[in-house]
């Protein structure tokens, strides 16, 4: 009877922009849900840049293995059928479609449907957006622009807006009781490819110390345990490769294997690899638990490196619990003044920021990359943007802003023990 629909793009226009992300969700004549679909859809371009990357946080390392719309749009059709097309701002969501199954030579008339912004501005509701709707009728959002969780969260609206025991009989029936059929095309195997549903990428759980504040109880922040590895011990040859692996939070078969064969040049045992683990994600959550705080993302971030690194979820707690101060060591980490760097994408903190801390560094800030540059700084480790792309074929460096952080602290503190020296030799 009823599908409902949202999307996550790459932008805003229809004509040049694309769907990356698309979820349905189909309803009986009550309302009630009888199926959910989504998967994240490969647009063969970036993922969108400023206010929409910033929005949808969907990087081109999200949807390298994704179906295209062409693999999903035959599934598609069958699923939309002949149901009443349900969006919050369907008009968007709707033009959107018919680009991409235009682009596959399929020209659709717009077919018959109920979007929720205008029904929430006739009851009234200003602003109308679905964050600002949901807080208006207490529903729960689990992820604001995840197209699952959006859409989700329109179900739950429109059954607050709209009466469906009522809705074909009454003013709406001749508006929506001939749809328009959707291509016939011939369904391909793909298989769908979802993201998991994480609060906002903002600073979720504050630490602070265990005192009551407001009548409340606060968790103390772990202490942040100082270490100093001994540079000939072979764990330490073994955690820089381990950094230089899963810098992108994913270990590739061919690393895996690489790791391996060195750990047993190393002679290190089992228990000794699965301690170096421990030890490089302990030092990933001290770097994160420095600002006193720790988000929700960071938390899914250390269980990512932790799952690709062999830990089970008691060992990734233990690190969150027991983090330390590890510096970088593999020789990769280490920047030089005057080195040129490269900033793409939308990342946490702002560009003029990092160019700013990265000068103050004496690094060099460059918009190009050329095989003189020493290092492009991504958002989460990819984007997918043209800098990106072609660090890689000259075989630059590409990292994520975290560890960026992490090299440039590295950098100023070994300048500042530098000046000391210089100081105490006049």
């Amino acid at each position: 009877m009823y599908a409902v629909i949202d999307s996550e793009t790459t932008g805003l226009s229809h004509a040049k922009d694309r769907i990356i992300e698309l979820a349905i969700i189909g309803l009986d004549e009550s309302g009630d849900v009888e199926w959910e679909w989504c998967t994240l859809l490969n647009p063969q371009r970036d993922t969108g840049h400023g206010l929409a990357i910033r929005n949808h946080q969907i990087y081109a390392s999200d949807v390298v293995g994704a179906p295209t719309f062409a693999d999903c749009a035959g599934h598609v059709a069958d699923l939309l059928g002949p149901r009443v097309l349900i969006g919050h701002h369907l008009r968007f969501d709707l033009q959107m479609l018919m680009a991409e199954f235009r682009r596959l030579g399929h020209e659709i008339a717009a077919p018959a449907g109920i979007c929720t912004l205008e029904l929430a501005r006739r009851h009234g509701l200003y602003p109308a957006d679905l964050s600002s709707c949901c807080d208006a009728f207490a529903i729960p959002m689990t992820g604001a622009h995840y197209a699952l969780a959006d859409a989700r969260a329109t179900v739950e609206l429109c059954r607050r807006l709209l009466d469906f025991s009522e809705y074909m009989d009454r003013a709406h029936a001749s508006k929506c009781g001939d749809v328009q059929p959707w291509p016939a095309i011939r369904p391909k195997d793909f298989t769908p490819v979802a993201r998991p549903i994480l609060p906002a990428r903002t600073k979720a759980t504050r630490r602070q110390s265990s005192q009551t504040k407001g009548g409340k109880s606060r968790t103390k922040v772990p202490d942040i345990e100082s270490l100093v590895l001994d540079p000939s011990c072979p764990d330490l040859t073994y955690l820089a490769a381990v950094e230089t692996a899963i810098a992108d939070r994913a270990i590739s078969h061919e690393q895996a294997l690489a790791l391996r064969s060195l750990a047993m040049e190393l002679e290190l045992s089992d228990s000794q690899v699965t301690n170096v683990h421990l030890l490089f994600l302990r030092g990933l959550a001290g770097s994160m638990w420095a600002d006193g705080e720790i988000s929700a993302h960071e938390r899914y971030d250390l269980g990512l490196t932790g799952g690709a690194l062999g830990l089970d979820e008691a060992q990734v707690e233990l690190a969150i619990q027991t983090p330390v101060d590890l510096e970088l060591v593999s020789p990769t980490a280490a920047l030089c003044q005057g080195d040129k760097v490269v900033f793409t994408g939308e990342m946490a903190i702002s560009r003029a920021e990092w160019t700013r801390r990265a000068q103050e560094a004496g690094l060099r800030i460059v918009g190009s990359v050329s095989k003189r540059t020493r290092c492009v700084v991504v958002p989460y480790s990819e984007t997918g943007s043209s800098k990106s792309r072609k660090a890689r074929e000259l075989g630059v460096e590409v990292v994520g802003e975290q560890r960026f952080a992490r090299m440039l602290e590295r950098l100023s503190t070994s300048a500042a023990s530098e000046r000391t020296s210089t100081t105490s030799q006049e």
